[in-house]
C-alpha cells in the first residue's frame, strides 16, 4: 500500500475539475449539473457480518473494484428521504450536508434532516430515526454515531420497508442496505505514510507523537489509529507515541485534550489525529509559540484546515471527499427505491479515491470542489420535485 496516496492525485484532480458550484453559498437549483464520472473503489456481493471488522469491507464482499461512478438520472418519483447525522457542530458534516442536498436537488427528491448532537447521543439518534420513519420518508441516509449500537434499529427499519443507507461512518448492522464510505483505516495509513516521509525529510531519527483519534465508540476513529500504526513500519527511525487521547469531535473537547497532553508530556514533535484536534492544536501551538517546534497532521480534511495547510500551519491531511460521499449515498438510495439490488446492480459499498492534500499540491484541489462554497449553511429540509 506504500505511496498509494500519490496514485490518487491525478484521478481526484480530474474529478474535482468537473464539479460545478453556486459560489453564492446556496444549493444550486440547476438539476443538470454534471459532477460525474468519478473514480471510486467499489465492493460487490452479499453483505455478511461474520468476522466483520470496523472500517473494513466484509469478507463476504468481492475484492475492491476500481471503477467510475455514474449516478442515476432524475428520480422518476417524488421520493422523500430522511437523513440522520451525528452532529453539525463542525464543518465536516456541513460538507456532507452540501453533497446530499445538491444531489437530492438534482434528482428532484425531498429531504428531512435531523442531527443527534454528538457521538455520545446514541439514544437521541435512535429516537430521531424513528421520528423520520414515522413522518413517512421513503428511505433513510444514516451517519451512525455507533458502529454496534444501531443494529436493532436498522433491522426495525427494514421490517417497516424503509431501507437505510450508511454514509461516512461504518456500521455493523446486518440489515444495512448499502454503504457510501471510504476506509478510515486507509485514511490513517495515508496520514502515517505522509508523516514518515515528512519526518524523514526533516532528518528526524527519533520522533515523539501525540495521537488524537476521535470518539472511541465511532465506526471510524479506531480504524484511523490502526491504519496510522501499521504505516509506521515504513518509518526508518524510531516513533514514540507518547499518548493516545479519545474524545468527541467538538472543538472545545479536542482543545482540552491537546492542552492536557502537552501539559502532561511537554512538547512533542508531531500532533496527529482527527481534523478538529488538528485545528485546535494549530491554534494552541501558535498561541503558545510552539508552532515552530511541533508539526500537525490530520487524518482527514475539514474546511478550517484547508487554509492552514495552504499556509503551512498544518503539514497535510488525506481527504475523503465528503461532498462526493454525500452525493453517492443519495444515488444509492434512489437505486434501491427503484428496485435495484445493492451488491449486484451497483456496489454494496463504494467511496472515492483518497488524495493526500499538502502545501505542495493544495492548489490542485479547489476548496469548492472539496467542501462546497465557502459560507454554505446546512439545509434541514428540501421540498420534493
Amino acid at each position: 500500500m506504500k505511496h498509494l496516496w500519490r496514485l490518487s492525485l491525478v484521478i481526484v484532480i480530474t474529478a474535482l475539475a468537473v464539479v460545478l458550484l453556486d459560489l453564492n453559498g446556496r444549493a444550486s437549483s440547476n438539476p443538470e449539473d454534471e459532477w460525474w464520472p468519478i473514480q471510486v473503489k467499489s465492493y460487490y456481493g452479499e453483505y455478511v457480518i461474520d468476522s466483520k471488522q470496523p472500517g473494513q469491507a466484509a469478507k463476504s464482499l468481492s475484492r475492491p473494484r476500481l471503477e467510475e461512478w455514474v449516478p442515476p438520472p432524475q428520480a422518476p418519483k417524488d421520493y422523500v428521504l430522511g437523513v440522520s447525522f451525528p452532529h453539525l457542530k463542525d464543518p465536516y458534516w456541513v460538507s456532507v450536508n452540501y453533497g446530499i442536498i445538491r444531489e437530492a436537488q438534482r434528482m428532484g427528491v425531498g429531504l428531512k434532516l435531523l442531527q443527534a448532537g454528538g457521538y455520545d447521543e446514541l439514544e437521541n439518534q435512535i429516537d430521531q430515526v424513528r421520528q423520520l420513519a414515522d413522518s413517512g420518508v421513503d428511505g433513510i441516509i444514516l451517519g451512525a454515531v455507533s458502529y454496534l449500537g444501531l443494529d436493532a434499529l436498522v433491522n426495525e427499519m427494514k421490517a417497516r420497508n424503509i431501507p437505510v443507507v450508511e454514509v461516512i461512518n461504518d456500521i455493523q448492522a446486518p440489515d444495512i442496505a448499502a454503504k457510501a464510505m471510504v476506509s478510515f483505516y486507509e485514511m490513517g495509513f495515508y496520514a502515517g505514510e505522509y508523516f514518515s516521509e515528512h519526518a524523514d525529510r526533516a532528518g528526524m531519527d527519533t520522533v515523539t507523537v501525540a495521537f488524537f483519534p476521535g470518539p472511541f465508540c465511532s465506526g471510524w476513529a479506531p480504524d484511523s489509529l490502526q491504519g496510522f500504526q501499521e504505516a509506521l513500519q515504513y518509518h526508518p527511525g524510531t516513533v514514540d507515541i507518547v499518548d493516545v487521547r479519545w474524545g468527541d469531535t467538538g472543538l472545545d473537547v479536542q482543545r482540552r485534550l491537546v492542552e492536557e497532553v502537552l501539559t502532561d508530556h511537554g512538547p512533542v514533535d508531531y500532533i496527529i489525529g482527527n481534523a478538529v484536534a488538528a485545528e485546535a492544536a494549530a491554534h494552541y501551538l501558535r498561541e503558545t509559540a510552539q508552532d515552530g517546534r511541533t508539526h500537525v497532521i490530520s487524518t482527514y480534511l475539514i474546511p478550517p484546515l484547508y487554509d492552514m495547510i495552504k499556509s503551512g500551519r498544518v503539514a497535510g491531511a488525506p481527504s475523503d471527499l465528503t461532498v462526493f460521499q454525500g452525493r453517492m449515498a443519495v444515488d444509492m438510495m434512489i437505486r434501491i427505491l427503484e428496485g435495484e439490488e445493492a451488491g449486484k446492480d451497483f456496489p454494496f459499498r463504494s467511496g472515492p479515491f483518497i488524495p493526500m492534500v499538502t502545501p505542495d499540491n493544495i492548489d490542485s484541489y479547489p476548496y469548492e470542489g472539496l467542501f462546497g462554497p465557502r459560507g454554505f449553511k446546512p439545509f434541514f429540509s428540501l421540498p420534493k420535485g
